[in-house]
């Protein structure tokens, strides 16, 4: 997944909204075909893939970060 799409995917799993900028639209209509979000009672917002994916592609901490 293309970092933007992840940093939007992140944005909305933190705080949802009905309002997306126009030149996201594609981005949002990709996620949602992807059933990355979804759109519910508190707008946009992402789903249990999403989280999964999200989760997925976190940084790991290192040997020496500990």
């Amino acid at each position: 997944m293309p970092e933007h799409h992840l940093a939007l995917l992140r944005s909305l799993a933190l705080h949802p909204t009905h309002r997306i900028a126009d030149n996201l639209a594609p981005i949002i209509s990709a996620l949602h075909a992807a059933g990355c979000v979804t759109l519910g009672p508190e707008g946009w917002t992402a789903t249990a893939t999403g989280c999964t994916i999200i989760e997925q592609n976190r940084p790991r901490a290192t040997q020496e970060s500990r």
